[in-house]
């Protein structure tokens, strides 16, 4: 499976994630040998004591494995495993304060692990192109045709007005926020431009905005699903269904490789993506053991009390 971040590591969304978020983006390319190969290449952000941190609304840290020109697997997991230990050694000397998720085509994190860092295993759903609605369920195909017949249209916007009140309804509904202004958005697609920070937008028939979705997409690069949300009032009219149809196509379009969903890990958010026939795949989260990890570890205890006691 062709999966690329590059997206992630793109001057202007690393400015928008200095300004937003008040961290610095670091880019490190690591490697042990002086031809350069194998190598890594990451970027991570730091705060102002130099700690690592991932800003809010970031999927992952992009990181790419740089190897030589082999295909002895035994040797690629060889070169792995040495660079790999310059970035643990990278992160231990820097300190880490929150969790930091790889991105999936990253698939051994053993060298974090014998150093003692806390590793989760987290999901998201992949959509690779060329994408046909077909091998969606039929229950998807259903509420496309639905909302179609109903007036909803759809169609990419620089609106983030529209984009804005389809997030706050989603986010209040659900208990969290996602602290975008409309400010924000515009100095995000401005940084990135229109065709990389790429805002939808689906329109009931008396023009309300119903539902948005903002995607980060770069031709022959993965795109990822970066913010969404749908107003109640339109949550059975089928619309956010049609505007993912219409996403899709778009971005097939824009001949990126794939599409990820970037998160399946709330049984009811995981269900409606599995529906469109993505493949399911893994992403590492690490953390480095202090009082956050051990907050966290005291949290997901408690929770995992909670749902014992609610199944009796």
């Amino acid at each position: 499976m062709n999966m690329d971040y590059k997206v992630l590591t793109l001057d202007g969304w690393l400015e928008f994630n200095r300004i937003k978020w008040g961290l610095s983006p670091v880019r490190l390319s690591l490697s042990d040998s002086e031809s350069q190969r194998p190598a890594v290449e990451l970027v991570v952000y730091t705060d102002r004591e130099g700690r690592i941190k991932t800003p809010k609304l970031n999927p992952y840290i992009p990181m790419t494995f740089l190897p030589t020109d082999t295909k002895s697997a035994s040797r690629l997991e060889r070169q792995w495993l040495s660079i790999s230990e310059l970035v643990v050694e990278e992160f231990r000397k820097r300190g880490v304060i929150n969790a930091i998720s790889f991105p999936p085509s990253i698939v051994d994190v053993r060298p974090w692990t014998w150093r003692g860092f806390q590793v989760t295993v987290r999901y998201s759903y992949y959509i690779e192109f060329p994408y046909d609605i077909a091998v969606a369920e039929g229950s998807i195909r259903k509420h496309v045709k639905k909302a179609a017949k109903l007036g909803y249209i759809c169609e990419r916007t620089s609106q983030m007005g529209d984009i804005v009140d389809c997030l706050k309804d989603t986010a209040e509904r659900q208990g969290f926020d996602y602290r975008l202004s409309i400010e924000d958005l515009e100095i995000c697609q401005q940084l990135l431009s229109s065709e990389i920070f790429r805002a939808y937008v689906c329109y009931a028939s008396n023009g309300d905005a119903a539902s948005a979705r903002i995607v980060l997409a770069y031709p022959g690069a993965s795109a990822v699903d970066w913010v969404a949300g749908t107003k109640q009032e339109h949550l059975s009219s089928g619309c956010t269904q049609l505007l993912i149809s219409y996403v899709l196509e778009d971005l097939q379009n824009a001949r990126v490789c794939g599409f990820d969903y970037a998160g399946a890990n709330i049984p009811s958010v995981a269900a409606a993506k599995a529906t469109w026939g993505g493949q399911l795949v893994p992403f590492y989260t690490i953390r480095q053991p202090n009082a956050r990890a051990f907050a966290h570890y005291i949290l997901d205890s408690w929770r995992f009390v909670l749902e014992k006691k609610r199944r009796k």
